[in-house]
Formats: C-alpha cells, structure tokens, sequence
C-alpha cells in the first residue's frame, strides 16, 4: 500500500508517494517523487501490453518525452532508488510484481484471441532477444554456501568459464554444436551434480538473463523454467545445493525443512538441452 507524503493542502496531487517495506517487491522502503511514480505504473503496464513485460524502451520514453512528459529525470531517479535499471536500449523493471500484475491484466483483457496471442508470442520473442546477456550464476546454498546451482548463459561464439583446464574431448564436443549466432546455456544437475547444455536462440536466452538478474529471487527464477529452479525451494524460497536437497534415485528431494520437490530433469521444458549433453562438464 502506498501514502502521500506531502502537505495537507495538497492530498488530492500529493508530490510524493511513499511506498511501505511490506509492500515493495524486495522489503525496501521508498519514496518515489509523482512524477517518478507516475512513470513506474505506466510503463510497466506498457511494457505488459506490448509484449515485453519488464522492459522499457527508450523509444517509448522518446514517445512520452514528445507528448511533454519528462523521463529523461524520473527514469534516473528509478534507478537511483532501485526500481529500474539500465539495459541495451532501455531500461529494466525490477519489480517484478508489477510487471506480473500487469501481464495478468493484459491476459484478462485480450482473452484466448489467437491472432493477438500470435502476435505477442512474436513480439516478445524479439524483445527477449535484445535482453540476452552473457552471464554465470552460482546461487549460494542456504544451509553451507556451496553452489546450489552452476549456470553460464553464453553468447555466439563466447568460450565457457575455464576452457582452457576443460578436457579436450569435451571442448571438442563443445565447439561441433552451436550454430552461427546462437547462445549456449551450461547448467548443473541439482540429482546428479553433473552438467548438460545446449544451443539456445537469442529469445530464450533473453528470458534466462532477465530471470537470472541480481538478486535473485525465487518468483523471478522460476520463469526461466529450469527443472529445479536453479536449486530454490519453492516454500523456503531460498536455494539449496545437490546434498541439501537429499535426492532419492527417483529425482524427488527434500529440502532441510521437509519440502518436497521434484528434480528429475525429464521434466522440465528444457530438458532438450539434458539428453543433448548430459556430460558436456565434467566438473564445476
């Protein structure tokens, strides 16, 4: 829930919005001038009408700038306070709620028509595309600090981190599978502890990086739809490694507080990438 911060006389436009630590997306709080304010809730609902929830283009700035509203100011303060953050061409929301609660209303209002369901698939694809960023992740297990996960999302024709000390079969193996211009994702196995990737287009490769982006939390890994969600408990909402999920031969494991998860990669909607090079590293 937000409050005005501001004089009496002016309740109805107050200057200033302050927005309580139980209710930002990470416990912070804030106190957004209105025009900054005004900007978070309209761009973010934008970026969800066309097609690239949590993404806001210059263009679209340019846009506002041309109809007198300033962002060129209230973007800068975004960023300052932690709401929005600089990438390629724009700029990225990093309250994802928002951004959530802005793609439901787009899906409540444009129903099941698959013309516009077509042309948002297309569109956000392009969008992802451009937010692709190489990156290596190792989330912290929250009960020793070990990697819970080992992600590198690589771009065409980037070498994994420690190529040179990587056996010789397996960066032959490697090298034979990417096409031109294609991405290269290397992950894990939370059962197994062994590691698999595989060639991925560019907007797959944005989705992982927007998903991946600091801090990580588990709502926002979820979305790059890894069969263990990088290690996180869902309920914990916190990662855990490979031995502090205690799998079981079947791939179902536990967390140290009891909860239950299943692991076993042939679920996943990336398991693709597992059966490709199930041991594409042989260690991390």
């Amino acid at each position: 829930m937000s409050e005005t911060a501001d004089d009496d006389e002016d309740l109805e436009r107050p200057r200033f919005i302050r927005m309580r630590a139980e209710d930002t997306f990470d416990g912070q709080e804030r106190v957004f001038t209105r025009a900054a304010y005004d900007l978070q809730v309209q761009a973010t609902a934008h970026s969800a009408r066309c097609g690239h929830p949590g993404y806001v283009p210059d263009d679209y700035l340019e846009h506002l700038d041309g109809l007198g509203i300033e962002t060129t100011i209230t973007a800068a303060e975004l960023c300052a306070i932690g709401t929005w953050e600089r990438v390629g061409g724009g700029y990225r929301v990093l309250d994802w709620e928002a951004a959530e609660v802005c793609l439901d209303q787009v899906r409540q209002d444009t129903g099941e028509d698959p013309r516009a369901l077509a042309w948002d698939r297309e569109h956000e694809a392009r969008i992802q595309a451009r937010m692709a960023t190489p990156m290596v992740v190792t989330p912290p297990c929250a009960a020793c600090g070990t990697p819970a996960a080992h992600i590198e999302l690589l771009a065409p024709g980037q070498l994994p981190a420690g190529w040179d000390q990587r056996p010789s079969t397996v960066r032959g193996s490697f090298l034979r599978q990417p096409g031109p211009g294609q991405w290269y994702l290397l992950r894990q196995d939370a059962v197994t502890g062994t590691s698999y990737g595989g060639p991925i287009d560019a907007s797959l490769a944005g989705r992982i990086a927007w998903a991946l982006r600091s801090p990580l939390r588990f709502a926002q890994v979820r979305t790059a739809s890894f069969h263990d969600d990088a290690g996180f408990c869902p309920d914990c909402e916190v990662p855990y490694c490979h031995q502090h999920w205690h799998p079981s031969d079947t791939g179902y494991g536990y967390c140290p507080y009891g909860h239950g998860k299943d692991l076993d990669p042939r679920w996943s909607p990336l398991a693709d990438l597992h059966q490709m090079h199930p041991t594409v590293i042989t260690s991390v």
